[in-house]
């Protein structure tokens, strides 16, 4: 019986090690390091840990993850220099609490005896680090009022050393955690930087200003929560970027714009290219995952975990309009959109994305005040415009489920809002008929029409009609000042995890090999125009596609041997199509889980040539037949 136990524990041992911690990464400093891996199977998430010490009896532990993902990135602080580091990484089922814990396993610490220390040797705050060739290494945690570090001279390391780096905490300047200015590479690891209590508009943590120089960002963890602020961009030019291994996390809810520049947790602005972003966690923010515009060659992106939050129109995962984009092997699991390719030669392939969305604001015409709600439908891969073509999208997995609308009734916090829908969560400083005020904000004008507000235990919530710098206006009771939670009741957008707007007739763009998933929770559809679209789903939905045939053998996309699943449209149009538009040898089926909507049917608006075209393509209907 023992050795059956030893036996299976080795078995377990063995495939946790092949099965639950793949593309292994760490990187130790003088008193920290960082571990990184991802579960092999993309399709899966898990919660976890890291265990260590100074001996294989290990006996400490780092804080647990809280939400599952894909990728796992840990620290591990408070290291001797010079020692070998014990260290098992674990996951944790987020279903079962089943662990799966890898070998025992060592790193190294090294003491760089060469190195400048900071801020022993270095006066600042700001920290200008001039000396070329030379390494930095952060002492301890440090605070400033607003930029923190500056880096000026080429072939800079700034090891963080694990530490904390708060920057712009009482300025009204654009300020940065680290704002590398050199002409010549740079290099920044291995620490957490957060955004103080006030720092003006298009702060960030790291920071590339038209200089297109190599720069590496590797280790780092990030905090940004005021307006319009950025984790990481490389703003106006950059160039041999190489960004890996990092936590790009934001709590960013205000923008100037969803149009320009909008905002993103990672934004590169490419001129000339050789950029590689992998193995990177991005979560939250408002609006996109990654901004990669501009243009280059060689610019790979692949195998990030991206879960980012959609609080504005147009927000998606990749904003990709940089010609011959490679992107691939990336898991989203957000509450937005996918992939937007505006531009020529891009391969998306072999990424899997679950997607769920809610009503996005929006500001037509650019700037103007308030923000609009709308319900517009959600994007998987989004061909647009006419500078998309020649464009391949491959053996990618993407889902998009319309949720039942949710309120929460103000229960929950700002950290939850993907659910809760909670903004705010303050105290008032006086509620009457009509008004409730809170003094410690600074609202800007009429930012909450249309929000609700849970104000008193005993009261219905009140929805808001306007407000200014310090006061929510709307159907308010008259109250003792207490507690309040100011929240969007969720209201979800209807699926299209194909949607194609391109709009050249000899484009040719090709999507095959994938699976795209269309599924809607509402029993009963419903469509309505832009800003209302309404309660439905359909696998491949086509925009504006009306631009005219192709020349000769031509044409503007060919989508063939895909599997399509919906529980409402296969393919459907906003009007109807007179592009030359291939659809051929893919397999239909009607899901029945969710099951089947009322009234669903395979096509809608396409008009006869192409209804027709799709039915002599070869294609094959379960459950549901043309």
């Amino acid at each position: 019986m023992k050795l059956t136990c030893v036996l299976a524990c080795l078995l377990a041992s063995a495939a946790a090690a092949d099965d639950s911690f793949a593309r292994r990464w760490t990187y130790p400093s003088e008193t920290s390091a960082v571990v990184y891996w991802q579960l092999d199977d993309m399709t899966k998430e898990a919660l976890s840990r890291v265990e260590w010490g100074t001996t294989d009896a290990l006996g400490q532990s780092t804080p647990a993850t809280t939400s599952p993902r894909w990728g796992h990135l840990h620290r591990l602080t408070g290291l001797e220099p010079d020692a070998t580091v014990h260290y098992r990484m674990v996951v944790v089922d987020p279903a079962t609490k089943q662990e799966t814990k890898s070998e025992i396993l060592t790193l190294a610490t090294r003491r760089r005896p060469d190195a400048l220390r900071v801020p022993d040797q270095v006066k600042g705050p700001p920290f200008v680090l001039d000396k070329p060739g030379a390494t930095y290494i952060l002492m301890r945690d440090v605070t400033a009022p607003g930029d923190a570090f500056v880096i000026t001279a080429p072939d800079v390391t700034l090891d963080l050393d694990g530490h904390t780096v708060t920057f712009g905490n009482d300025t009204d300047k654009q300020v940065f955690g680290v704002n590398a200015q050199c002409k010549g590479p740079a290099t920044v690891c291995n620490g957490h930087l957060a955004q103080g209590a006030r720092s003006g508009k298009y702060s960030a943590a790291v920071e590339s200003r038209w200089i297109p120089e190599p720069r590496e960002v590797f280790g780092i963890s990030t905090d940004v929560h005021l307006p319009c602020a950025y984790p990481v961009r490389g703003f106006g030019a950059c160039a041999g970027l190489h960004i890996h291994h990092n936590h790009l996390a934001s709590r960013v809810t205000e923008v100037e714009s969803r149009h320009y520049p909008g905002n993103d947790l990672l934004r590169l602005d490419i001129q000339g290219g050789n950029i590689h972003v992998h193995d990177n966690l991005l979560t939250g923010g408002c609006h996109r995952g990654m901004g990669l515009t501009g243009e280059g060659p060689n610019v790979e992106v692949d195998h990030n975990d991206v879960r980012h939050h959609q609080q504005y129109v147009n927000g998606y995962a990749f904003g990709a309009s940089c010609a011959g984009l490679d992107i691939h092997h990336n898991r989203v699991t957000s509450h937005g959109r996918g992939v937007h390719l505006t531009a020529e030669g891009i391969r998306f392939h072999h990424n899997a994305m679950s997607l769920r969305g809610h009503q996005q604001l929006d500001d037509i015409p650019a700037k103007s005040r308030p923000f609009k709600h709308q319900i517009v439908e959600l994007h998987g891969v989004k061909f647009e415009g006419r500078k998309v073509k020649n464009c391949t999208v491959h053996d990618n997995f993407v889902q998009i489920t319309q949720e039942l609308p949710r309120d929460s009734g103000g229960e929950g916090t700002p950290d939850d809002k993907l659910t809760s829908g909670v903004y705010v969560r303050s105290k008032a400083t006086a509620v009457a008929a009509g008004r409730l005020t809170d003094s410690t904000q600074a609202w800007e004008k009429d930012r909450w029409k249309g929000y609700w507000v849970k104000y008193s235990p005993a009261l219905p919530p009140a929805r808001i009609a306007g407000n200014d710098a310090t006061s929510l206006f709307g159907e308010f009771q008259a109250a003792e000042p207490g507690d309040y939670a100011l929240y969007m009741k969720w209201q979800y957008v209807p699926a299209t995890p194909l949607n194609i707007a391109c709009y050249d007739p000899n484009a040719r763009n090709e999507v095959y090999g994938n699976t795209f998933v269309a599924l809607t929770r509402c029993g009963k559809t419903r469509h309505g125009g832009y800003g209302d679209s309404g309660q439905w789903a359909a696998a491949v939905y086509f925009v504006g596609m009306t631009h005219g045939p192709a020349a000769g053998d031509g044409y503007a996309i060919h989508v063939h041997d895909n599997r399509f699943v919906s529980n409402d449209l296969f393919v459907a149009s906003q009007t109807p199509v007179n592009m030359t538009v291939r659809i051929e040898k893919n397999l239909f089926t009607l899901s029945t889980v969710p099951p089947p909507v009322e009234g669903h049917t395979p096509f809608r608006r396409l008009g006869a040539d192409l209804e027709a075209s799709i039915q002599a393509g070869g294609n094959t209907f379960h459950g549901m037949k043309p």
